[in-house]
């Protein structure tokens, strides 16, 4: 049986804990929610083969990028079927590509200090930077990406992915960091920005409310400020005392703000959106109120793509008979 999950369970991860106590958590709030994949159009892939990948470091990166999608899941879950080699099952897309670190090294100059004076006994009496004849080594990455639905051979994801590193040495004492290790490092990087291009990511954040009363009369202030302390142990009750105030008075920058991000943590996008948009007509563009309407809008595709996702899994797992036939 093809597992379906709610949308509202996976976009509005926090809920099922929204009334555990905040502890040590000073002036915030926690949000949790699904972020999509930074690449379009791939959303409807769940099954994925590894091809061949050309290049001197295209094999190495094949298996990295195999292992962070296998190790991938999304809700406990496995988020793609990664199929290794010849399978019986056909895949829905096939990522291919090449990589490959090349390594040159250049005679250049630099400065070190050196001794420029001893004594008698040889000891240093004066030392001074001076130029000195060294070696640099430069490494350069470069990898192609492409992934490619496997029914009609089209491209549904094409990226390149450019890593470099460079080292000077001069002298006798000094001496190049390990080169393997350095492109090891190389190919994990870009194996990592490849999971995230191609998958959502659950993000746990913490998140500073607003806290300024510039503005409020006595009663809303002393009210928003006992929510703003309320937030190390109780958010909910936090959220509650902010809509409260709401309600009791004026439009305030502040209070819009905090209640924009206790819907985001409950999930309520559209009730988030709507309410950054209220703080920031009164607060004008703050950085804070464009990155909590960035946030909201990227859960939105985010719960876009997984409409998509599982709406197509669910007509996969529907019977023949009870398919609509012309």
């Amino acid at each position: 049986m093809v597992r379906i999950l709610s949308i509202g369970k996976m976009v509005s991860i926090g809920v099922s804990t929204l009334c555990l106590a905040a502890a040590a958590q000073a002036e915030t709030l926690r949000v949790d929610g699904l972020y999509p994949a930074r690449a379009p159009d791939v959303a409807s892939i769940k099954s994925i083969a590894i091809d061949r990948f050309g290049g001197r470091d295209g094999t190495a990166l094949a298996f990295a990028i195999e292992d962070r999608l296998s190790d991938l899941e999304i809700d406990a879950a496995p988020y793609f079927k990664i199929m290794a080699g010849r399978s019986a099952i056909e895949p829905e897309a096939t990522l291919s590509g090449t990589a490959t670190a090349g390594i040159e090294e250049y005679e250049t100059r630099g400065y070190r200090e050196r001794c420029i004076k001893r004594d008698d006994k040889g000891k240093c009496e004066k030392r001074k930077n001076i130029e000195v004849p060294c070696l640099k080594r430069v490494i350069d990455f470069q990898a192609q990406i492409r992934l490619s639905r496997f029914s009609d051979g089209q491209t549904v994801y094409a990226e390149r992915k450019s890593d470099g590193a460079e080292q000077t040495v001069c002298g006798r004492k000094e001496s190049y960091s390990n080169s393997e290790e350095i492109i090891r490092g190389m190919i994990s990087r870009a194996a990592n920005s490849v999971r995230r291009d191609l998958a959502p990511i659950e993000r746990r954040q913490n998140i500073r409310v607003f806290e300024s009363r510039k503005g409020m009369d006595k009663a809303t202030a002393s009210l928003f400020k006992a929510a703003v302390k309320m937030t190390k142990t109780d958010e909910q009750e936090a959220c509650r005392m902010w809509d409260e105030a709401s309600a009791n008075s004026a439009l305030h920058r502040s209070i819009a703000y905090n209640r924009a991000l206790c819907a985001e943590k409950e999930g309520a996008l559209e009730k988030a959106l709507a309410l950054y948009g209220e703080a920031e007509l009164l607060a004008g563009s703050k950085t804070e109120i464009r990155q909590g309407i960035r946030r909201v809008e990227d859960r939105q595709r985010a719960r876009d793509d997984w409409d998509i996702r599982f709406a197509s899994l669910a007509e996969e797992s529907e019977p023949a008979s009870a398919k609509k036939t012309d």
